[in-house]
């Protein structure tokens, strides 16, 4: 690899990076562990021994980037024949989502107390059993039948690379012959007008004259949805059959799918983060393909080319990471420019046939904190019960949405109704959670506590800003004060939630609000789980309250403590209500509010419960399935070690378990995050609901947990450092899919997500930093995707891929927070 700078640029940049010659200063840790505000100070200048220390820095930082790069599963290289558009198998032998009607005097059979058809076991084919359709009359005049069937949790799909030589093929039989009927296509896109749209049918008849004998039938796609139509294919809903002549018939299909004899492609093949890196951090792109669309090999040349006047900065070549990656089915290379320092926009050339450049990106001092502020300003978007002005929102103003919380009647109806206002949607719904609103704050006032100088006054403008509080706090105490109105205040307890409402824009949905407490024949329930969340997020947010409003800091503790005399007075636990978010055991938040309470006050019977009942959790340090998802609902019981650790007096013999679990639990996250194919520590079972979250979830733990056990030193930690960013770098674009997860950050950022609050909302696009769910392998059969890390979806009605939530952006917050301040 050759560098383009000369030495003497070099030592000019680092001399900038250090303070020399008037340059910014580089960020240093320190952390005082008597203080629970302070972690990180950036430093204004540091000292010219520093430049020797930078200096070895950046070497350790380009050999742990070469072993990296040599890492990586090995298998026999990819053929042209082993990534085909998969068959979307609309029904074999599993049921989706479907609905099956008639209109009088017709009648169409199905399944007793459902709208679907019968899945017939008796009339098989190619060892399938068929769906039957069987319409029945009385002899007059009828109206029609239809029946639709839909992909799993009546979700959408694509169709975009099956459209040009794609079909739909089914097998046929009749039970007298002759029978006909229609075929047409529904889509669903939220933000046209009109929202559904319905092919025309074209007739059976046209492709088959049905017999009493199975039949195979293949119709173009083309035929179905005409060139030109407002069908949206990246948006298909519904594949609809309907009656041809009003006639009573009977016939079975079998097989149904769409095909394609195409091959899934790559996606553009130079992956960056398409934010940017630091000066001083690793930086690589990953160059990534299918082997026979790749048209690369260990060391073809590559450039870094300055976007301002296409000049060449940096060449170098490519090295072989995998041959072919399971969680992609692609080959990869990975190109390393580590060592170029200077500020500026690139972009990446590959000397290969085919291989375009990459989307631009930048190298600078600061890449991260527009992150920050738009991961940040997410939460204000999503508030309920305030106007989003124009002075705040920019284009995505609306009114004050649901202002009918302020006025919320209990399900049950044995209270009177509660003014519960304030707070957050939880996500694409409308739903406010107590439990997962309070995970959330806990990783808002997190963020605050170890890195207050990223998080300032005046910074999100937000209607609070000019206060002298961080907005950032501001932010978090719009879902405290939520919180706390769900509180009961003769128990302690917390409601659970405010159920969510219909599909229309939140300032237009009149519809009642209704705070959940039934359970069965039970009634006014306020779960645990609610209560042990609530009173750790309230006490943490106590502490980062104390320098700014004493008075709202005691409020909080005061709450807390509440909620945990509730809890005290349930041992056994009260069950969660019906609906998102319950939990079945609250042991673990029990454990969580706890260290929380013993940190925010030092008393005793905090303490002692935690002493009691830590080490009931040693598997939240143990095995594959906490490394997984370290934490979650339900599951805080990592986060409560955190908490008990970052406490003025920790016990010491508690702190020595927790630093031995620590390290057996964090070595194979460090390990996954350098050996496998994208840096982000997932394996190939592991891109499930909420993959993203997962991902900088892990981080999280990784990063907090090194720092409570001591610090974080560049010199001592650069495994922990190097895998956080590259995570981030997974979620900004170095990925399978070359998507930035967040939108508007990166050229290739996402533009939609599944979301009420703006579907509705008649706006084009969405705000900056939003972070939807991520690749999901299991829940929607028809995406097309054919490995695991490209089950996505970009659309805004695909809620298993594509919806954000407030817990996964509190995540992106807190590691874009880590990044921006560390490096």
């Amino acid at each position: 690899m050759v560098d383009i700078l000369d030495v003497t640029e070099t030592e000019e940049l680092l001399a900038t990076s250090t303070g020399e010659k008037g340059g910014k200063g580089e960020k240093s840790p320190q952390i005082d562990p008597n203080d629970d505000v302070c972690s990180y100070e950036k430093e204004t200048r540091m000292l010219k021994s520093y430049k020797k220390i930078i200096g070895l820095l950046i070497a350790m930082l380009m050999v742990l980037s070469v072993t990296m790069g040599m890492n990586g599963s090995k298998a026999q290289a990819a053929t042209s024949s082993s990534h085909p558009l998969k068959n979307l198998q609309v029904f074999s032998n599993t049921e989706y989502g479907q609905w099956a009607g008639a209109g009088s005097p017709l009648r169409i059979e199905t399944t007793n107390g459902s709208s679907a058809l019968p899945v017939d076991t008796n009339v098989t084919y190619n060892g399938l059993p068929s769906m039957r359709f069987n319409i029945t009359s009385d002899g007059s005049s009828g109206w029609g039948w239809w029946s639709m069937i839909q992909s799993d949790n009546w979700e959408t799909y694509s169709l975009v690379p099956y459209y040009a030589n794609g079909a739909l093929e089914f097998n046929i039989k009749g039970a007298a012959g002759g029978e006909a009927f229609t075929i047409s296509m529904g889509d669903h896109a939220l933000r046209r007008n009109p929202v559904d749209y319905s092919t025309p049918g074209v007739q059976s008849s046209t492709y088959v004259t049905v017999t009493t004998d199975w039949q195979h039938v293949r119709i173009p796609l083309k035929d179905i949805i005409p060139a030109g139509s407002i069908f949206d294919l990246n948006q298909v809903y519904l594949l609809s059959f309907g009656n041809a002549n009003n006639n009573a018939e009977e016939f079975w299909l079998n097989d149904i799918k769409f095909t394609s004899p195409d091959p899934e492609h790559s996606a553009p093949f130079i992956k960056v983060n398409q934010l940017g890196y630091s000066i001083l951090s690793d930086k690589y792109a990953l160059v990534t393909g299918y082997a026979d669309e790749l048209n690369a090999v260990a060391g073809t040349p590559f450039t870094v080319k300055r976007t301002s006047d296409n000049a060449v900065v940096y060449t170098g070549k490519l090295q072989l990471a995998t041959d072919h990656d399971t969680q992609s089915g692609e080959r990869i290379f990975k190109a390393d420019f580590s060592s170029l320092h200077r500020p500026g926009t690139y972009s990446i050339s590959v000397a290969a046939p085919g291989v375009a450049d990459s989307p631009p990106f930048q190298i600078g001092s600061n890449v991260y904190q527009p992150l920050v502020v738009d991961a940040t300003r997410y939460f204000y978007y999503q508030r309920q019960g305030i106007a989003l002005d124009a002075a705040h929102a920019g284009a995505y103003t609306r009114g004050v949405g649901h202002p009918q919380d302020a006025h919320a009647t209990f399900a049950s109806g044995v209270n009177p109704p509660r003014d519960v206002s304030q707070g957050w949607y939880d996500a694409g719904d409308y739903g406010k959670y107590v439990n997962n609103g309070a995970t959330t704050v806990s990783n808002l006032v997190w963020s605050y506590q170890l890195f207050p100088n990223e998080f300032k006054d005046k910074q999100l403008n937000l209607p609070e800003s000019g206060n002298g509080i961080p907005d950032i706090l501001d932010e978090a105490k719009w879902e405290l004060d939520f919180i706390l109105k769900m509180q009961d205040q003769t128990s302690g307890g917390f409601y659970h939630m405010v159920q969510p409402s219909s599909s229309s824009a939140p300032d237009k949905d009149t519809t009642p609000r209704y705070i959940e407490d039934v359970n069965g024949s039970q009634t006014n329930v306020m779960p645990t789980d609610d209560a042990a969340c609530a009173a750790a997020a309230l006490a943490e947010a106590s502490i980062s309250f104390r320098k700014f409003d004493p008075t709202y800091a005691n409020t909080l503790l005061t709450a807390a403590r509440r909620g945990w005399d509730y809890l005290m007075a349930n041992p056994n636990g009260v069950g969660s209500v019906p609906g998102a978010y319950g939990v079945s055991s609250d042991h673990a938040d029990r454990l969580w509010a706890a260290a929380a309470l013993y940190r925010a006050t030092g008393e005793a019977q905090y303490n002692q419960y935690f002493l009691d009942n830590y080490q009931q959790f040693a598997s939240a340090w143990d095995g594959n399935g906490s490394r997984d998802n370290p934490e979650g609902l339900g599951n805080m019981a990592q986060t409560a070690f955190l908490d008990y650790m970052r406490a003025a007096h920790p016990d010491l013999t508690a702190r020595a378990w927790f630093a031995t679990k620590f390290k057996a639990w964090s070595e194979p996250v460090l390990e996954r995050s350098e050996q496998g194919p994208w840096h982000n520590t997932l394996q190939d079972n592991d891109y499930y609901w909420g993959s993203n979250s997962v991902v900088l979830n892990t981080m999280h733990v990784l990063a907090v947990g090194t720092i409570v056990l001591g610090g974080f030193n560049p010199a001592t930690d650069l495994r922990v450092i190097r895998a956080v960013a590259s995570a981030m770098n997974y979620i900004l674009g170095m990925n399978p899919l070359e998507t930035s997860y967040v939108s508007g950050e990166g050229t290739n950022s996402i533009t939609l997500v599944f979301s009420a609050v703006w579907s509705y909302a008649g706006i084009p696009g969405i705000p900056k930093g939003y972070m939807p769910g991520g690749p999901n392998m299991y829940n929607n059969p028809l995406l097309y995707c054919g490995a695991p890390a490209k089950c996505y979806l970009d659309n805004d009605s695909n809620w298993t891929t594509n919806e954000s939530d407030i817990g996964s952006n509190a995540e992106l917050v807190l590691n874009a927070a880590l990044l921006s301040q560390i490096l």
